[in-house]
Order: C-alpha cells, then sequence, then structure tokens
C-alpha cells in the first residue's frame, strides 16, 4: 500500500506525465504539456501576473523568463516542460496558468537524490479560485514522480503550497549589508592584489571545486553539474539578449572569477546584473583554502563597489545605492569579518524552501546509511528495536537490528490511544528529517508533537538539528 505523508493529496495518474495529455478542466479549459509554440503566450502570462498592481507596466523582466526557460542549453528543463492551461474558448486561445518543472539533484549527508521543482506559478486573476494550479501541480507531481525523484521543493509564497503537500523545512536565502561608507580605502600607491574577470568555460573545474568547499557544512546540498556553470557562463552571450538593457532581461547575475596579480585563481563571486532596492547583491562568494579572507575582504568590498557603479536598477526602483548586500545564508565567513561594519537593522533572516516528500518510507529507506552512521557514532551503537512515528493520519515504524535498518513501512496506530512512540501532525516531521528543528524546538512549538522519554533519546539520535544552506542557484 502506497505511503502518503499528506494523505489529501493522492498519486496523480502516471499519464498525466506524457508529453501527449490533454485534461478537460470545463468551460473550454485544457491543461496540457507545453511545446515551443507556446513561448509567446507563456511569456505574456508570465509579463501579466508578475506585477504588483495591474495598473502596472508588463514585467518584461518576468516575460524574459519564459525564453530562458526554453533556451537551448537551460540545464533544468525542456521547451515541453512546462504545465499549462489553455482557454480554448477564446479565439486566441491564451495560456491563462502555467509552472515549469525542473530537474534537480540534491544530496542528503552525501546520498544523492532527485527533486522536482514548479518554478514561476502564474495565473490570469480572472481565472483563480477555480482549482487550476491543483490540476497543474498534479501533472508536475507525475511527472516527477515518473523521473523517480523522491521530494519536489519549492521557493514559493507565504502558505499557499502548503495546500499541495508542501511544509517549510530548509533555509532560503538570507542576506546582510554593509554601506558603501564603510568600505575602507585603498593605500595609496598599493597595487590591488585582487582583480573580478568575468567566468569562461575553462573555469567550470574551479567553480565546482569551489562550489563543494561548504557543503560538508550542511545536510543538505544542491548538487551542481558541467552543464549547470556552462549555462551561468554563457547564457548572457545568447544572440536574443545581446545589446538589450540588463535590467531588462530575465538573467539574475554574471559569474566572476577573482584572480591575484600572477592570474591565478583565488575565489568565485556571482554578482547582480541588476539592482534591487538599495543594495548591490553579491549572491554566492568562495575562495580557496589558500587566501586569507581577512587580508582579502577590504579589496573585494572595492571591486564589487566597482561592479555596483555600472549596474542598472530594475524598472521602478528609485532607490539610491547605499550597499553591499551579501545574500550568503544565514552564515558565512564574510559576515564574521564585516562584525560591525554589518548595517544595524539590515538584511533579512533566510526564508524557508517548501519540501514535499510524498513517500517518506521509500526516503528513510534511501538515506538509511546516514542514520546508520549516526548510529554507530552514538551511545546507542549497534541498536536494535523500533520506533514508531504517530502522523495521526498516517504514520512510520523503523525497524533497526544491529545499528543496521532492516525495514521503512507505513503504520498506523489506533484512532485514540497514543501507540506509537511519538507523534508529529501531518508534514510536521519533514522539519526533524530535514535537520530544519530539534524534537525540542518542535514540542515547544507544536503542543501535538510528543515523544516518549525512551524514544527521545534515539529521535535526537537520528534526526539532529543540523543546518544546511541550500542554494537556490536560479537563474532569474
Amino acid at each position: 500500500m502506497p505511503f502518503h505523508n499528506a494523505p489529501n493529496h493522492a498519486n496523480p495518474s502516471p499519464s498525466l506525465a506524457d508529453p501527449t495529455y490533454t485534461g478537460d478542466l470545463g468551460d473550454g479549459l485544457i491543461c496540457r504539456w507545453s511545446t515551443r509554440a507556446d513561448l509567446d503566450k507563456i511569456s505574456q502570462l508570465y509579463a501579466t501576473v508578475f506585477r504588483d498592481s495591474d495598473d502596472e507596466p508588463l514585467n518584461v523582466v518576468a516575460g524574459d523568463e519564459a525564453r530562458i526557460f526554453m533556451s537551448q542549453g537551460f540545464p533544468l528543463m525542456g521547451a515541453e516542460d512546462f504545465a499549462l492551461v489553455e482557454d480554448t474558448s477564446q479565439p486566441a486561445r491564451p495560456i491563462v496558468a502555467a509552472t515549469s518543472y525542473w530537474r534537480r539533484q540534491w544530496s542528503y549527508g552525501g546520498i544523492p537524490f532527485g527533486v522536482g521543482q514548479p518554478e514561476n506559478v502564474a495565473t490570469f486573476t480572472a481565472y483563480r479560485n477555480r482549482g487550476l494550479v491543483r490540476a497543474l501541480f498534479d501533472m508536475f507531481h507525475a511527472r516527477s514522480a515518473a523521473a523517480g525523484h523522491l521530494v519536489q521543493a519549492i521557493t514559493g509564497i507565504r502558505y499557499f503550497y502548503r495546500q499541495f503537500g508542501y511544509e517549510y523545512a530548509l533555509d532560503l536565502g538570507g542576506y546582510r549589508s554593509v554601506p558603501l561608507a564603510s568600505i575602507p580605502a585603498k593605500e595609496a600607491n598599493e597595487p590591488e592584489p585582487y582583480s573580478l574577470r568575468l567566468a569562461m568555460l575553462d573555469d567550470i573545474p574551479d567553480l565546482q571545486e569551489l562550489y563543494n568547499q561548504r557543503r560538508a557544512a550542511g545536510l543538505i546540498w544542491h548538487e551542481t553539474d558541467d552543464a549547470f556553470w556552462r549555462y551561468h557562463i554563457t547564457s548572457w552571450a545568447d544572440p536574443a539578449i545581446q545589446g538589450r538593457d540588463p535590467a531588462l532581461v530575465g538573467l539574475i547575475g554574471k559569474l566572476h572569477m577573482i584572480v591575484d596579480s600572477d592570474g591565478k585563481t583565488c575565489g568565485y563571486v556571482w554578482l547582480a546584473a541588476k539592482r534591487w532596492g538599495r543594495s548591490q547583491f553579491v549572491l554566492a562568494l568562495e575562495l580557496f583554502p589558500h587566501v586569507n579572507w581577512q587580508r582579502a575582504l577590504p579589496c573585494l568590498l572595492r571591486l564589487f563597489r566597482k561592479v555596483g557603479e555600472q549596474t542598472p536598477p530594475v524598472a521602478g526602483n528609485n532607490k539610491e545605492w547605499q550597499d553591499i548586500g551579501f545574500e550568503l545564508g544565514r552564515a558565512h565567513p564574510v559576515y564574521a569579518l564585516l562584525g560591525d561594519k554589518l548595517v544595524a537593522g539590515s538584511g533579512a533572516p533566510p526564508y524557508a524552501w517548501y519540501v514535499r516528500v510524498p513517500d517518506v518510507p521509500a526516503f528513510i529507506r534511501h538515506i538509511a546509511p546516514v542514520l546508520e552512521q549516526r548510529l554507530a557514532a552514538s551511545i546507542l551503537v549497534g541498536y536494535s528495536g523500533q520506533l514508531t512515528l504517530d502522523f495521526y493520519r498516517s504514520g512510520l515504524r523503523l525497524h533497526f537490528e544491529q545499528g543496521q535498518l532492516k525495514s521503512a513501512e507505513p503504520w498506523r496506530g489506533s484512532a485514540h490511544v497514543d501507540e506509537g512512540d511519538a507523534g508529529f501532525p501531518p508534514l510536521v516531521f519533514l522539519q526533524l528529517l530535514f535537520g530544519y528543528r530539534s524534537l525540542a524546538e518542535l514540542n515547544e512549538f507544536f503542543p501535538d508533537v510528543w515523544a516518549s522519554d525512551t524514544a527521545k533519546l534515539l529521535i535526537d539520535i537520528l534526526f539532529p538539528k543540523q543546518p544546511s544552506t541550500v542554494y537556490a542557484l536560479t537563474f532569474t
């Protein structure tokens, strides 16, 4: 029997994943998968929907994102990977709702797993509250399942995606700012020890190595490959955007290599190619271990300021440029080094990824080596026994023998008796599973999270709180 962490959301039919699928939603509305011929209509949808009000001009940047997603070489999806709703009752047959389907790969303690990510979910105002997004997500979930993905994740708006079985379970973003006035001046007649140059294809091995340096600090990590870096490097050379104002292009930033006076690569930085609000954003920053961060940072700040002087503001941004914003998650060496130079009250704590795990036992079985390693390094080494977790509308039973996970299967306790070893409201267990919150924190936040005295120790060993910086690494 299949297990669903959110039993209200049944698995959609596999046929929904088929490129030829067409669903009748009534009133002339059909849902289907895209072709390249749909590009202009999807662009129109995005440009119209992604505005703060209907009185604003069309969002040209959002419209351009559809072109990016369908462009040759885009590493996360193809032209046939938009789930969309078309109104066939209208002469122009407009596309009135759509979302893209991205293929990601993350890892859990070093164990890779596939992730489907819906991106740019949009519906025309007149077509909302009619279940169109639910139909699109049925298609998306079916295609993600067909690809063997164990998880789906989205960086979406507040609350909305909970209704489709998603739960906030990982840090997303977070930034701190340093004012331009705090950037130290260069000593007179002293050459800068570092400079920036745009990344080239030959830099991909260095980019991959630099990116992976920080992976051990987090439980969940977004895996990248050559195609990912290649697109980041070459996307700005697309003839479709040559000569266009960067502020009107859907791409978000440019990769730069940090090189010393001998031309040797010392690190990389991903700098925003446009400015939102008052900040020039640094979206990623890494240095090789031989580089002293403290000595390098003053020069890097001056280099980032120089790039910022040429960075155009996005449409409608009339704010004066005031600072360098480091969008580097909850913790980063730069934050510690900047100390009191950070703008008081500026920046923002991390938001969160929504995560969906349609088959929790299957995911537990997949990451079993991590759980077994945690037991082997604990005071319960060689543990034998079972752990039953009550999710109130479903549940999970884990069975261990001599420290090895022998089974992970669905389980259901009695309706009115606490038969399990611990209990979690539906989906809340995902926060524990992904290291986002500890058992003690969840017990404090949610009165219906509980664990027996004997289970607490085992749960803390199997599912400790462990931070993750999962870079969205979006292109737009």
